[in-house]
């Protein structure tokens, strides 16, 4: 395995981003298949990315060489342990090696409850031809490296370019010079290696589907009947199953359950996630998953032995004689089910009944309209309702040879109804918005971010996700602190039937017979900028600023998920201001923002632009009277007043421009260094100036204090001029001239 090293530096602290490069085999002996042009392999177990809570055996932690960026400037290089750190997934596939590998080593969030996150699960193969309108790169070869594909005489590499960005391989591609330039001859015979994609709403689908094969799916209704398949996790029932129906036995004491291992549940929310006890999901529209399930048994049929005592009567002379004669008989009884009907008959959300889009999914979309209901933000409680009906015949009576015989009917009907509820708070983000401000400086943009309103999961507020601001060909996000970690509800399924229970393991595999249930969970991390590199310009950042609106505790998360910033208080911001560094020193660029909340809804947002503008600043010597002026003006010598501008050589530190931006100081030195630091965008102010600075020099103090050019030095040296700064300006030269013109021969 090879690390790839990046340094982030978000508000002031150097974060390590450890990215692997895979070959062969992963820790934990996780063996990534190799590519075999034209044969399919599975990747069953890159569906674990989705599910947080399930082990990690390739988890661990390794030594890596870093740089440290320390505040003063100076570069360290220093090992550090990395231990392996969550993964965000993006809404975009990722590649099947990525995906193999994340889920062996590590757990993954996503920063919002939208898009479809795709994940690969079997080898695709396609033709050259097929891709051959995209982008495609023919490299050499200079070193063997088993791990990438090579064409058929080994010299070169041969990729395409993915939609996503990444480079996928090309085997048995013929590589040759046509015209001077390399291509491939055989388009048709090359195979370029992708991946078949499953996104996650599909897999809750096939989740729910797997649910329901013995219920709402089932082939027929004796399928229906026989099985019930039961979520557990650790052998704890996920929703509780109900016996009901009980109907009296014939010729038998007590009652007998028709219906068995019942249950009706939720699987999910969406988009939604569970936090502090309930699912919280926007205002404007959700869809929930139930799960049901039921199986019928019916009473065994019974027969018991018994008597009958029949009184035979006959005569010995005048006397009648009685006699009685018991015999043998049997009492039975056979029972039938005739039929039974299982529905969910009412799934409710406040005063909404929610409409079924398909089996076991429900949503608050209106089908007669079209529309979607709005639940206001607040808290409801989300309930589904299973009706179960039974109609079983029993036919008894009494069978014997000399008693009589008889039999009879009786039909009865019984209805089971279960609900389970689950608490959920709709939000919205209608209560937030964004002001971003601007100031426009070359090569050092400020950007301050402001918020007004809840910006967490609360009562009738949903939290934001991201904030983009592009400034010309700049682009920087300001990333929300919340993590969603996609979990397993259930560990097993039972498998219940008349016979006896089976317990199947609950499988991560796109072709398992029955997927883990998935829902997610928030945990909190940090808010932090990131900037979009180009390849011809770097960017900083540099948090000076922030306003903390509130801490967010950490939330309960499953213990085998590793999410170090989780266990740390989160702070959210009223403003978060910073200084954006670029080697784009151009002013009076385009800036536009647009912000999103964790739903992907557009938040409202606004954004105000404050162009800095140039200043000069001049310093005047007055030998004669000891004194120095400064004269602060802009670009036209228009003066700036009330502003500060500190000073080197003069007999103070720092002065205030007055209405005409002059200032008068008396000199202590030979040269006086004047700095305007510009103005502070926190300051209110109509017009904002750069940074300035300047230098006034007295030369006739040289003349009259120092009779060679060491004696300059020295008295230079004791008025704490730097003399990097006369080498820069020239100054030191124009002495050096003056000082060999005017020494004697």
């Amino acid at each position: 395995m090879t690390l790839v090293k990046t340094r982030l530096v978000v508000a002031g602290v150097v974060f390590l981003l450890v990215s692997s490069a895979v070959i062969g085999a992963a820790a934990g002996d996780l063996i990534i298949p190799s590519p075999e042009p034209g044969v399919e392999k599975d990747y069953d177990d890159t569906f674990r990315v989705l599910a947080s809570n399930d082990p990690d055996p390739g988890r661990g932690s390794s030594v890596v060489q870093v740089y440290e960026y320390g505040e003063n400037g100076t570069i360290t290089e220093v090992n550090r342990t990395v231990v392996t750190q969550p993964v965000q997934l993006w809404d975009s596939n990722i590649q099947s090696r990525d995906a193999l590998l994340i889920a062996n080593e590590s757990d993954m969030y996503q920063s919002g409850l939208h898009g479809f996150v795709q994940v690969p699960y079997r080898d695709q193969w396609t033709t050259l031809r097929d891709w051959w309108d995209g982008e495609f790169r023919i490299l050499p070869i200079y070193t063997g490296d088993p791990s990438r594909a090579t064409s058929n005489d080994g010299q070169y590499t041969v990729e395409v370019r993915h939609p996503n960005g990444w480079w996928n391989p090309v085997y048995n591609a013929d590589v040759e010079r046509v015209d001077g330039n390399l291509t491939v001859t055989n388009p048709d015979e090359a195979l370029v290696l992708s991946s078949y994609y499953s996104t996650v709403i599909e897999r809750k689908i096939q989740i729910i589907e797997s649910l329901l094969q013995h219920s709402e799916m089932a082939p027929s209704e004796s399928a229906a009947r026989s099985t019930s398949v039961v979520p557990t996790e650790n052998g704890i029932e996920v929703f509780p199953t109900t016996d009901g129906a009980n109907v009296n036995l014939q010729w038998q004491p007590g009652t007998h359950a028709l219906v068995r291992d019942a249950y009706v549940g939720n699987i999910d929310v969406i988009p939604g996630v569970w936090h502090d006890g309930r699912y919280v999901t926007p205002s404007w529209q959700l869809t929930t998953y139930v799960p049901w399930d039921y199986r019928i048994e019916e009473p065994a049929d019974y027969s018991e032995s018994g008597t009958c005592t029949i009184t035979h009567h006959h005569k010995q002379g005048n006397t009648t004689v009685t006699h009685n004669h018991t015999y043998p008989l049997t009492r039975w009884a056979n029972y039938q089910l005739i039929d039974s009907n299982a529905s969910i008959v009412n799934v409710t959300a406040g005063n909404i009944s929610l409409d079924r889009t398909r089996p076991g999914m429900w949503t608050t979309m209106n089908y007669t309209t079209s529309r979607p209901r709005r639940l206001p933000p607040g808290n409801y409680d989300l309930s589904a309702t299973l009706r179960i009906e039974v109609e079983m015949e029993t036919h008894y009576g009494v069978s014997s040879a000399q008693c009589s015989e008889w039999n009879n009917r009786r039909t009865v009907n019984r209805t089971v109804e279960l609900q389970y509820s689950v608490p959920i708070e709709t939000v919205s983000s209608d209560d937030l918005s964004i002001d971003v401000q601007v100031y426009d400086r070359p090569g050092r943009d400020i950007v301050a971010v402001n918020w007004s309103g809840e910006q967490g999961l609360a009562a009738g507020a949903a939290a934001w996700e991201d904030v983009e601001i592009q400034i010309g060909e700049k682009t920087m996000y300001v990333t929300a602190p919340w993590r969603f970690y996609s979990v397993s509800r259930n560990t097993h399924v039972e498998e219940r039937t008349q016979g006896g229970t089976t317990q199947v393991e609950a499988s991560h595999s796109y072709n398992g017979a029955y997927p883990a249930m998935l829902r997610y969970r928030m945990s909190p991390g940090n808010v932090s900028v990131l900037a979009e590199q180009t390849a011809d310009q770097r960017i900083w950042w540099e948090t000076t600023y922030v306003d903390q609106n509130r801490s967010v505790p950490a939330a309960s998360l499953p213990s085998t998920i590793v999410a170090p910033e989780n266990a740390k208080p989160t702070y959210l911001y009223d403003q978060y201001a910073g200084i954006l560094k670029s080697l784009d020193r151009t002013m009076g660029e385009t800036v536009s923002v647009q912000a999103g909340d964790v739903w992907g809804l557009p938040v409202d947002t606004s954004v105000s632009v404050v162009r800095y503008q140039e200043s000069r600043l001049t310093v005047t010597m007055n030998h004669s009277a000891g004194t120095a002026e400064v004269f602060l003006s802009d670009t036209a010598g228009n003066p700036i007043p009330n502003r500060l501008v500190s000073l080197d050589g003069a007999s103070v530190q720092n002065v205030t421009t007055d209405a005409n931006g002059r200032a008068t100081v008396p000199l202590s030195g030979t040269l006086v260094r004047a700095h305007f630091a510009g103005d502070d965008w926190r300051e209110s102010r109509s017009q904002y100036y750069l940074e300035t600075h300047s230098y006034g020099v007295s030369p006739t103090s040289f003349l009259s204090g120092a009779t060679d050019l060491f004696g300059y030095l020295n008295v230079a040296i004791s008025n704490t001029i730097i003399f990097i700064e006369w080498l820069a300006l020239g100054i030191f030269a124009l002495f050096w001239m003056r000082f060999m013109r005017e020494k004697p021969a």
